[in-house]
């Protein structure tokens, strides 16, 4: 994503970018007796007045991204800029400051009097900060491209962390802060790093934690309200952002309940047109919902076909703007069709992202214990090659579901907006942190099985219930056992289909990456050519161990562990 790089010293660089020409640069330089500072900005052409780049008799300031509750902040500080605003609040909190912002944001802040610089994330951490700190150098940005490009300019050496590629192997993304350079880490969700008198400290200023005794003395049915109240309140805030600056609205809707309640509440709140974008295979449900959904509230509708699996293609470019963090192909085709589309006159993609673990719940049973609990990853062949540290990493977290979403929801779901945010702003009202903790807060036998996500809307919004969900093939309102019987049914087709036409790879999901691989030869050839050729690019310090790992696992593996071996390969390419 555009942004920002900061860091001491002096640097000549020019910030790498996907789309040029959507971007806004700058540069700022200072000095004094004690320090010298540069800061570059390479910042996405939309939702300026909510962005800083400017300096004050006594401070530094660069803010990236939008805030939600800006608005309310200006009125309370009684200020019309956010200059003003970050100083005033800076003065009157303190260095975190930024914690009372809501919204998808990052900054740094350079404290000219102390020497000093502040650099922060959101509470969520998908407006992701990089870092390095080494033998004098310190350096932050928005993208690990940009920090790889002033490694080259300071001909930084950098080590590679092994650990990420079997994290990637293994969950599909990387879980921990770190990166394949042991030196470049990225800050955490709710943390700031200070930078003072050379020592660099990381603080943390936001975790969720789970507080179900709050709901205690509250029914089902009112705590159905408190979702709705709170749900409504965080849909308004984030489509507004769009009204604010007179942009035209962008949503993904496909066919599950997450993104659906974004937009539905959306129409409910305010009388508006929507562009639909929709990608997946030809035919899939998630094509046919979003358009009658679409037809119902009578807005527009793109749509893009899957069926070429050209996505799978973007080995190398995605890569890069994921910093090798999460799986290349984990986004499909969303990349290509917001390159193909004139985003300049929308805001944000309002999306429905980790809507269905948040509301949901990452347990399939309230009685599940610790051996039976989800791993959060998406092959468990190599996990015991994980170092101990990643297979205990857990117990950073005050609970075992709080530590899934800090890495399945925030390090694998929201890392697509990494992507995303090279063309357009991103969103979701599940990621709102007052919504985001209520969900925290509801029991989970409550939640399980997402059955009080499915009675909060049947109750507050039957006509959004009448609409299939992709998920099980039919209505929110049917029946436990209509729904089992058309499970059993299905799986059945599926033994048959693989045992008297050799189908062993399935067709009938929204991206059937398996399929088409084995279908398509020229896919096919492409990804084992790469592989082949990939293990050129990883460095010599690279252990027999990992490679003879993902040798086998290309080879054995289904798509998903083929990707995931082509990821590491890419990642390696990137930052050596």
């Amino acid at each position: 994503m555009p942004g920002f790089l900061i860091g001491n010293g002096h640097s000549q660089i020019s910030l790498p970018e996907v789309c040029p020409l959507n971007v806004l640069t700058d540069t700022y330089r200072y000095s004094n007796k004690q320090n010298e500072i540069f800061a570059l900005k390479s910042t996405l052409n939309k939702f300026l007045d909510d962005k800083c780049f400017a300096e004050t008799a006594t401070l530094f300031i660069v803010l990236e991204g939008y805030l939600l509750n800006k608005k309310i902040l200006f009125a309370e500080y009684d200020v019309q800029n956010i200059k003003d605003l970050v100083e005033r609040m800076y003065t009157g909190i303190g260095e975190n400051f930024f914690s009372r912002f809501r919204g998808c944001f990052s900054g740094a802040l350079y404290d000219k009097k102390e020497n000093k610089w502040v650099v922060f994330t959101n509470q969520i951490g998908n407006a992701p900060v990089f870092y390095l700190k080494n033998n004098g150098n310190f350096v932050a940005g928005s993208q690990v491209t940009y920090i790889l490009e002033w490694c080259k300019e300071k001909k930084i050496q950098l080590s590679f962390n092994e650990s990420c590629a079997y994290q990637l192997l293994s969950y599909g993304f990387v879980a921990s802060d770190e990166t394949y350079a042991h030196e470049i880490k990225r800050l955490h969700g709710g943390d700031y790093l200070v930078l003072k008198d050379k020592v660099l400290t990381i603080k943390t200023y936001h975790r969720f934690e789970r507080n179900t005794a709050r709901l205690d003395s509250m029914s089902e049915a009112q705590i159905i309200d408190e979702i709705d109240k709170t749900f409504r309140n965080a849909v308004n805030l984030e489509w507004a952002k769009d009204d604010e600056y007179g942009y035209r609205h962008l949503a993904d809707l496909s066919g599950g309940l997450d993104s659906r309640m974004n937009l539905w509440i959306a129409h409910e709140e305010k009388k508006r047109k929507v562009t639909i974008i929709t990608y997946c295979r030809i035919g899939y449900l998630d094509e046919i919902i979003a358009k009658q959904i679409s037809l119902f509230w009578q807005d527009e509708f793109i749509f893009k076909s899957l069926d070429d699996a050209s996505f799978m293609y973007d080995i190398d470019e995605n890569t890069a703007l994921l910093g090798g963090l999460s799986l290349y192909s984990a986004i499909t085709g969303g990349k290509r069709l917001l390159e193909s589309l004139n985003l300049s006159e929308y805001g944000i993609e309002h999306t429905g992202l980790v809507g269905d673990i948040a509301l949901g719940s990452f347990y399939r049973n309230p009685r599940d214990g610790e051996k039976r609990r989800p791993t959060g990853m998406y092959s468990e062949r190599l996990k015991e090659n994980l170092p101990n540290y990643i297979k205990e990493l857990y117990a950073n977290y005050s609970d075992y579901e709080i530590f899934l979403m800090y890495t399945n929801g925030f390090h694998g779901a929201c890392n697509s907006q990494l992507i995303r945010r090279h063309y357009t702003e991103v969103g979701s009202p599940f990621l709102n942190v007052e919504f985001m903790q209520l969900c925290f807060d509801i029991p989970i036998n409550l939640r399980i099985r997402h059955n009080i996500y499915k009675k909060w809307i049947i109750t507050k919004y039957p006509e959004a219930a009448k609409f299939k969900w992709e998920k099980t093939c039919g209505l929110i309102t049917e029946s436990n056992s209509r729904r089992y019987f058309r499970r059993y049914t299905k799986a059945v087709i599926r033994r048959i289909r693989k045992a008297f036409f050799k189908e062993s790879c399935r067709a009938d999901g929204m991206n059937p990456i398996g399929f088409w691989i084995s279908h398509n030869d020229d896919l096919r050839n492409f990804l084992d050519s790469y592989e082949k050729n990939g293990y050129l690019y990883l460095p010599s310090t690279a252990s027999d161990q990992l490679i003879t790992d993902m040798k086998e696992l290309y080879k054995t593996g289904n798509a998903s562990e083929k990707a995931m071996v082509l990821t590491v390969l890419s990642a390696a390419r990137l930052y050596w």
